[in-house]
């Protein structure tokens, strides 16, 4: 059951470096997705990026990427494309990817005017690390050691993004009764909405489907929710308050929904 959580689904490591720690100020200057595709294929995406600003000595004594090493190197909005093409639909997986890399990405595709892409799903090690409540600090170097996977140049993206993809599985190994479940259910016990005692039981694969989006609506007694990426649990009517630049993507052409429905959803809870 563990192996078969993630088959058939396009799974990415993803890991960036940057200038700094504030996604509001600071710039990508390297990225990467390593893993694989939903025929096992193998993918190894990854690139330095021309911050358009200074890389601060201290920054560069964490990742070692310097100004010149970043000199002629393309923006990080050339990038994008590609990266939306594989990030879209995949599994994603980082070490404190949702409060560091996904912020750092929204904001460059913000700035660059696209459209964030909607994965799958995002398996936040760390998360998964603090829910599991495995023994000792939870930072990416320390957690490795614990499962003997070797990080031969820490703080590098394509590193940082393999191993990242071992802890995963390690971890996956380490603590079976915690999978038993689909990967449903494990969005479910990361973002808070089950209680890991449970075992990853029912949750939002159980909800009922809204006809004609695959699954990615769902009925609750809360309303319609949605059942992917990162606003995973949240109903339509809460995107009006908090989001609703995503809420009219959702209603635009290049939602992976078709935009009448989400339209009519949307237009018959605020009646």
């Amino acid at each position: 059951m563990v192996e078969g959580m993630l088959t058939g689904f396009r799974v990415l490591g993803f890991d960036l470096e940057t200038t700094g720690l504030d996604y509001r100020s600071d710039r990508i200057v390297q990225y990467a997705l390593i893993g694989s595709d939903e025929d096992g294929s193998h993918i190894n995406q990854t690139a330095l990026v021309n911050p358009r600003r200074s890389i601060p000595p201290e920054s560069s004594r964490v990742h070692g990427i310097t100004d010149e090493d970043v000199k002629g190197e393309s923006e990080f909005s050339e990038h994008l494309p590609e990266l939306s093409r594989l990030i879209s639909g995949a599994v994603i997986v980082g070490h404190n990817v949702s409060r560091f890399d996904w912020r750092f990405l929204e904001l460059e595709c913000m700035r660059a005017g696209y459209e964030v892409p909607v994965p799958r799903a995002i398996i936040d090690t760390l998360t998964l690390a603090r829910k599991l409540r495995i023994p000792g600090r939870h930072a990416l170097e320390p957690l490795c050691a614990r499962y003997d996977i070797n990080i031969s140049r820490a703080h590098r993206a394509d590193a940082d993004a393999g191993a990242t993809l071992l802890l995963l599985w390690s971890m996956m190994q380490s603590h079976p009764k915690e999978f038993r479940g689909g990967l449903d259910e494990l969005q479910d016990m990361l973002s808070g909405n089950r209680d890991t005692s449970n075992r990853l039981g029912p949750g939002m694969a159980d909800l009922e489907p809204v006809e004609g989006t695959n699954g990615r609506l769902r009925h609750s007694d809360q309303g319609v929710v949605i059942a992917f990426g990162k606003h995973r649990g949240r109903t339509l009517m809460e995107l009006e308050r908090i989001d609703k630049r995503y809420l009219d993507w959702l209603s635009s052409p290049s939602s992976p929904i078709p935009s009448k429905i989400v339209s009519e959803l949307v237009r018959n809870q605020r009646e």
